[in-house]
């Protein structure tokens, strides 16, 4: 036995040697800011994406695979801790209108990278991973480094034409409201494009931008709420409306569940 311990640990410090990334943590529980909104009001959804898979599997009490991907705002590699970005909020939402275990969110996020590297990773972390439901989180790093948004078409229409190959549905997330996003030439051209590309492939276009803009319009929180100091990455709070927010606009297009009424859902 103790050779078997020895052996394992030996394993385990090859890894860490190694550099082997680390296993995610499960999401740590974060109060929802009371400037959330509780209602559907900050949402900009495309009513085309066919759930009905998720459905069914949901009544037969079966886990959903959700791959979430995009850069640093879904790795969360700025936050102290992977658990405190918003799929690990969007998991532990879900789970907590549907059941525990009924989704597993895989976070494929990888901070700095702009459409074409996102993209390139597709084969590898969406496909491969069979999800029965795919959030693509992009456009900000391209957005901030003024790209054009020509170009950005013909990588959103290649991750697509890979993304066709799973026929899971497909959520668009766009750019989050910050100084820096704010400052770019192209950033109406990047949010028009990503309308007219998630109405092209029938996916659901859920507007971060519009979410937060909102906020602030409603003058319930202040930028610094919901961006960091470096006027790009949201706060924690922000991480967990978000999550909050987007589970909630997802449970809309599924089943009531365990005597709950998902379209009246709000806030905690």
């Amino acid at each position: 036995m103790r050779l078997v311990k020895g052996f394992c640990a030996a394993i385990l410090l090859g890894a860490a040697i190694l550099g082997a990334p680390p296993v995610a943590r499960a999401a740590e529980s974060v109060a929802l800011p009371g400037w959330c909104p509780k209602a559907a009001q900050d949402r900009s959804v495309s009513r085309d994406p066919q759930f009905r898979a998720l459905s069914d599997k949901l009544r037969r009490r079966e886990t959903i695979v959700l791959v979430a991907i995009g850069s640093s705002s879904t790795e969360g590699s700025d936050l102290s801790d992977q658990g405190l970005a918003y799929p690990a909020q969007l998991e532990q939402r879900l789970n907590g209108l549907f059941g525990e275990r009924s989704f597993r969110v895989l976070n494929k996020g990888k901070g700095g990278e702009t459409l074409p590297e996102t993209v390139a990773r597709f084969a590898s972390d969406v496909t491969a991973q069979k999800p029965d439901l795919v959030i693509w989180q992009l456009g900000v790093n391209d957005v901030v480094r003024s790209v054009d948004p020509a170009l950005s078409a013909l990588s959103i229409a290649r991750g697509f034409a890979e993304l066709s190959k799973i026929e899971a549905p497909v959520v668009l997330m766009d750019m989050q409201v910050a100084p820096r996003v704010l400052k770019s030439a192209t950033l109406d051209a990047t949010r028009k494009l990503l309308g007219s590309m998630a109405r092209r492939h029938e996916a659901m276009l859920w507007s971060r931008f519009d979410l937060m803009d909102g906020i602030l319009r409603r003058g319930a929180a202040s930028i610094e709420d919901l961006v960091k100091p470096d006027e790009l990455h949201m706060t924690v709070p922000m991480h967990a409306c978000a999550g909050a927010a987007l589970a909630d606009a997802i449970a809309a297009y599924l089943p009531q569940r365990g005597g709950i009424e998902i379209s009246s859902v709000g806030g905690p």
